[in-house]
């Protein structure tokens, strides 16, 4: 998996990107705290929806479009319920839980990755 960086407003952080569906799908699986913030990018924007299984660790999951954040969710660990909105995202970011609130993120903000 490759690593990288990406902005939230000001802030740039380190992240691994999640790009083929094998990664995709995998995520954050199994991975123990402290987790890494990864980025799930996608070519063409679609409904994303997102689910915790086997994750252990509480995570903020940021679904984005067009360089915006849409919708912050929490990821409750190990669980089946099902988050992200109803609407099309092209780049889901997952930070370990509270980062979204100790960064100031919000709905709105400006994102993007850089290479």
């Amino acid at each position: 998996m490759k690593s990288g960086y990406f902005f939230i407003n000001e802030n740039i952080l380190p992240c691994l990107f999640a790009i083929s569906q094998e990664e995709q799908t995998r995520g954050l699986m199994n991975v123990e705290a402290p987790v890494p913030n990864m980025l799930f990018i996608n070519k063409i924007a679609k409904i994303n929806k997102f689910w915790m299984k086997d994750t252990p660790s509480e995570l903020d999951i940021i679904f984005c479009k067009n360089g915006k954040i849409v919708e912050i969710c929490r990821g409750e660990p190990n669980s089946t319920k099902i988050v992200g909105p109803d609407s099309l995202t092209d780049l889901v970011i997952e930070l370990p839980y509270g980062t979204a609130k100790s960064l100031n993120i919000s709905p709105g903000d400006s994102v993007g990755v850089i290479k």
